[in-house]
């Protein structure tokens, strides 16, 4: 029991901060529990007990599995949910589903027990205390789980802070993963204050005042921040705008070309409303527009009434046919956002940029045949990824410039620094949660789009295919009248038949940038070059007790 206690301790570490995420538990609500964010608190304390393992770690070894477990703790919990689409929808039995979600997290929690590892060498032979160093070791494998095999950057500890709105500010500056840092500097400071009491040994006076002082820094400026927005978007023009969302149940999305009267009946006479009723643009969701159309199409004037006033954001697939090398006819599909003008003639496209592992793209194919897992490898035409950040303006004599991030693309800061440098009025995020059910997914997305917002200082307009449509504003809140009609499950559903939504409301147009739209992940890339050149460090003073140890 005693060589498991610390195990378990990093196991609980784990799954206590997976509750400080957004968090739906079915048995006790459909929607989520903890809107509001109370249990964001968890985290400031909850990976205590997993630094409290790695500092009784005898070797770097049991320093990477001790971080393995927390972290699989950890992402089990946040993204149990992601096997619901497998197999609703994907035709996974459970079994193959559950490996598939295992090799996913595995993937996520190595970046921990990478940084356990790291940390555990860099305190052994240099005998720094965690707090001096762990912070910058933890954004640099955040940093690199952006990257690494395309990247899959969810659940990054600084979303467990994104409804703690002083403290979400943090990322204006240093994007989310300056609020990593300072989680995890808030946790190693407690330890070490924890461990000083417990031992009765003298406080550690100089780094818990510096940390509470940062602390209230950071309150200080979120704050002020908050206020400053605030009063700015008070005086900022307004975009005022219609989100559609259907509420089609996924199975039957999937055969919308066969359901096209059906699609359209769900989608068109809530466009008409928010037209009459003055908006400058209707925002439909990604893919919603039933079938296939070409790239270059130039109007959908044919097969859509035409508007009054309002322009349209319409999301489609689109397919183009090519020759392969066989001769043969092969479709190139992209998933794509056009702006149409009243009269439906299209003003510009946006293709996505981001493809999602195993709904768009399969990672790695001949490795999850040669494991067996050839199932979850499915025959997909290609889809193609965008190639050009492309921001859509409108018509008329006061242009809106849109950034269009579609569904994945919001979970990579990178997109967001890269739009923002372009100039743009407005963040569009449409999107398709009904692929994950009742669960915490569509609630944690919306949690990393409302720090997207926050980055930028900019607005976000959210259509969801089913799921949580809304209106984030640049200060990272939720505008009242956000749509939460869930992701019709038609299993769970308490009415099957949920009818079609609309959301309409002002939009704040912001100008200026931040500190971070400005220099993009400058700081992770500066706790990257620090814990690089600490692990140097470490190795280097290893290499020297070993030649004198060898005298």
């Amino acid at each position: 029991m005693k060589r498991a206690l610390p195990f378990l301790a990093s196991l609980g570490s784990g799954v206590v901060l997976a509750l400080s995420l957004p968090l739906v538990v079915q048995p006790l609500s459909l929607r989520e529990i903890d809107p509001a964010g109370r249990l964001e608190t968890l985290a400031w304390f909850g990976l205590v007990p997993a630094l409290w393992a790695l500092e009784r770690a005898g070797r770097a070894r049991t320093a990477f599995a001790i971080g393995l477990v927390a972290g699989l703790g950890y992402f089990f919990s946040a993204i149990h949910w992601v096997s619901h689409a497998m197999t609703a929808f994907g035709g996974l039995s459970l079994g193959v589903s559950l490996v598939a979600l295992s090799l996913l997290v595995l993937y996520m929690a190595v970046h921990w027990a990478a940084a356990f590892a790291v940390s555990w060498k860099i305190r052994s032979a240099l005998g720094w205390p965690l707090w001096r160093h762990l912070p910058v070791v933890w954004v640099a494998l955040e940093l690199s789980r952006n990257y690494l095999l395309t990247g899959f950057p969810w659940a990054n500890l600084g979303y467990t802070q994104v409804r703690t709105l002083p403290v979400a500010q943090l990322a204006a500056l240093t994007g989310v993963y300056g609020i990593a840092a300072l989680v995890v500097l808030v946790n190693a400071v407690l330890l070490e204050v924890l461990g000083a009491v417990g031992a009765r040994r003298p406080l550690p006076w100089r780094p818990a005042a510096g940390t509470a002082a940062l602390l209230a820094a950071v309150v200080a400026y979120g704050s002020a921040h908050v206020a400053s927005v605030r009063r700015e978007m008070a005086a900022a023009p307004v975009l005022r705008v219609g989100i559609v969302q259907p509420n089609i149940n996924q199975a039957v999305k999937n055969q919308a070309a066969s359901r096209a009267d059906y699609v359209l009946a769900r989608l068109v006479p809530p466009t008409l409303e928010a037209d009459r009723a003055g908006v400058d643009l209707v925002a439909w969701p990604e893919a919603a527009y039933p079938g296939y159309v070409p790239p270059g199409i130039a109007s959908f004037a044919p097969a859509l009434p035409r508007l009054e006033r309002a322009h349209l954001l319409l999301g489609t697939a689109t397919v183009e046919w090519t020759r392969g090398l066989d001769g043969r006819r092969v479709p190139r599909v992209a998933n794509s956002h056009f702006l149409l003008a009243p009269d439906l003639t299209v003003l510009g496209k946006y293709t996505k940029h981001h493809l999602v592992p195993f709904g768009e793209y399969v990672p790695l194919p001949r490795v999850l045949r040669a494991l067996g897992l050839g199932q979850v490898v499915p025959s997909l035409a290609p889809v193609d990824a965008g190639r050009e950040l492309a921001v859509l303006v409108t018509s008329g004599p006061d242009p809106v410039r849109l950034a269009p991030m579609i569904c994945f693309d919001a979970i990579f800061p990178e997109i967001n620094v890269a739009f923002a440098r372009q100039g743009f009025d407005v963040l569009v995020n449409p999107t398709n949660d009904a692929w994950y059910g009742y669960s915490s997914g569509p609630y944690q997305f919306l949690a990393i789009v409302q720090m997207r917002a926050i980055e930028a200082r900019r607005a976000v307009i959210r259509p969801a295919y089913a799921g949580v449509s809304a209106i984030v504003l640049p200060t990272g809140e939720v505008a009242p009248g956000a749509l939460e009609v869930g992701p019709v499950d038609l299993d769970l559903a308490p009415d099957p038949e949920e009818p079609a939504r609309l959301l309409v409301g002002d939009v704040p147009r912001l100008r200026g940038s931040t500190v971070y739209a400005t220099v993009g992940d400058l700081f992770a890339y500066l706790c990257a070059a620090a814990a690089a050149a600490g692990l140097a460090a470490a190795w280097w003073a290893g290499r020297a007790a070993r030649r004198s140890g060898a005298r």
